[in-house]
């Protein structure tokens, strides 16, 4: 059965599309209720980052409760285009990245919103541009139907092998102890 995401709006949060391409297990505890990354240095620097650059700009941008954009740019384009932007500390989860803004230009578009994006790197000084394209939306929909398979699921995803990014997530003690 194929559904169609165009008529609604989506439920998800950018982070758990973020989480999608990181790790099902800890998307599953995410969704759960189940939030450790209040305590997590490594979350907790990455918000230091995000707070203290670009500090003109208004942050956390939040939109239905459902998507927080770091910052937006204060006018649209010529085009009248909007620009958001998401700040990100490293390029370790690039795909990851890419796909939560992917999520948010969808979200816009489905509100009546054209939206392009941008991700920002400020320790590495560089940028990216995101625009969605027609396979994006395809793309984004077929993950929203896999991240429900995931979180309707009564129980968690197995743990996978252990990997080097395990070690750094807030949920390392969770899963691994």
């Amino acid at each position: 059965m194929t559904t169609s995401f165009n008529s609604q709006l989506p439920t998800f949060t950018g982070t758990q599309f973020n989480y999608f391409l990181i790790c099902h297990r800890k998307l599953w505890l995410f969704s759960h209720d189940i939030h450790m990354e209040r305590e997590n240095e490594n979350v907790r620097i990455g918000k230091m980052i995000g707070d203290s650059s670009y500090s003109r700009k208004e942050k956390e941008v939040n939109i239905d409760d459902r998507i927080v954009i770091d910052w937006v740019d204060s006018s649209v384009d010529e085009n009248g285009v909007l620009m958001i932007h998401e700040t990100k500390k490293s390029k370790s989860f690039d795909q990851a990245h890419r796909l939560e803004v992917l999520y948010y230009l969808y979200y816009l578009k489905q509100k009546g919103v054209p939206a392009r994006g941008e991700i920002d790197y400020p320790l590495l000084k560089r940028r990216e541009d995101v625009e969605l394209t027609a396979d994006d939306e395809a793309y984004i929909e077929k993950v929203l139907l896999e991240i429900t398979q995931i979180v309707d699921n009564p129980e968690a995803p197995p743990r996978l092998e252990k990997k080097r990014v395990c070690e750094k997530c807030a949920y390392f003690e969770l899963c691994w102890s």
